[in-house]
């Protein structure tokens, strides 16, 4: 799946709304009802304000009043909100990724995703089980584990988390592999235990993964929209994430998450989640994502 054929609810909404608001005349009512499309698309309003002040002067400079003119408009002040943001550059090679997000957006599911299209470029890959509070979590690893025939560090239910990372970066660093990428728990019930778990995991990788590189990836559910926020600011209190990646965004209604991200945090997004096999996974691009959602 590309990324034109994902958030075709935001692209209908957003596009049907702007064009009901158009009724000839470019001036301030059109303007909001047209933030008003956008904050229905998921986009906070101080967002919207921005993307809508990036089209006004757009459209001014160039003279333009038809309704592709606005949408056009629209879309490149979109667009400018995401390049202000640092660019994904990708992952330095040998890498741990420590993979952190709420249960249910789907982490474990895109940590196969990942290690499923590194493989298929040649890397080597192992995963590490380190939800130890959520029995199924593991279990679920290591069936995707031997279904991409990659090797895992495994945990049992209870057992502290950062014994189980030190075990994974000991054996990745002996194997040589060029990507470890770990599990963590997701658990809301103590929001202020599972943040100094993460930030224990994190000195972790960073102590004793010696040529690896760390990096801290947090997963976003598309569905759930902007309450994406509140637990990438959680999560932001111990590490700013590296890189953000959205899962999915197949059919999904609240796009606008994406640019709410770039708006707020300046955290390139590098994937998006577009589906349930393995192979649902595709790199982010900017104007892709612009024209895929207006």
């Amino acid at each position: 799946m590309k990324i034109r054929d994902t958030f075709l609810g935001t692209k209908k909404s957003l596009t049907d709304r702007i064009k009901e608001a158009f009724g000839g005349a470019i001036d301030d009512e059109l303007y909001d009802n047209i933030t008003e499309a956008l904050i229905l698309g998921d986009i906070p309003y101080e967002t919207a304000e921005k993307i809508m002040e990036g089209a006004k002067n757009s459209l001014k400079r160039r003279q333009m009043s038809d309704a592709d003119a606005v949408i056009g408009a629209v879309r490149e002040s979109m667009l400018e909100i995401i390049n202000n943001s640092p660019a994904f550059g990708g992952f330095e090679f040998p890498c741990i990724l420590l993979v952190m997000g709420v249960n249910g957006v789907g982490k474990t599911t895109t940590i196969a995703k990942i290690a499923n299209y590194y493989q298929k470029r040649g890397k080597s890959l192992m995963l590490a089980a380190a939800d130890t509070f959520r029995a199924a979590a593991g279990e679920q690893l290591e069936i995707w584990a031997e279904r991409l025939n990659v090797p895992i560090v495994t945990s049992v239910t209870g057992q502290d988390a950062a014994s189980v990372i030190f075990d994974a970066i000991s054996s990745a660093g002996a194997r040589k592999v060029d990507m470890l990428i770990c599990d963590t728990a997701g658990r809301l019930q103590n929001k202020k235990n599972l943040m100094e778990e993460l930030n224990k995991l994190y000195r972790v990788c960073e102590r004793n993964g010696g040529a690896f590189h760390t990096y801290a990836v947090i997963i976003a559910d598309a569905m759930t929209g902007r309450s994406n926020l509140d637990q990438i600011e959680e999560f932001s209190n111990i590490k700013k994430p590296d890189t953000v990646i959205v899962t999915k965004t197949d059919g999904s209604a609240k796009g606008g998450v994406i640019l709410a991200i770039a708006d707020k945090f300046r955290i390139p997004v590098s994937f998006l989640g577009v589906g349930e096999t393995p192979e649902d996974l595709v790199e982010f691009d900017a104007r892709e994502y612009v024209n895929a959602i207006i």
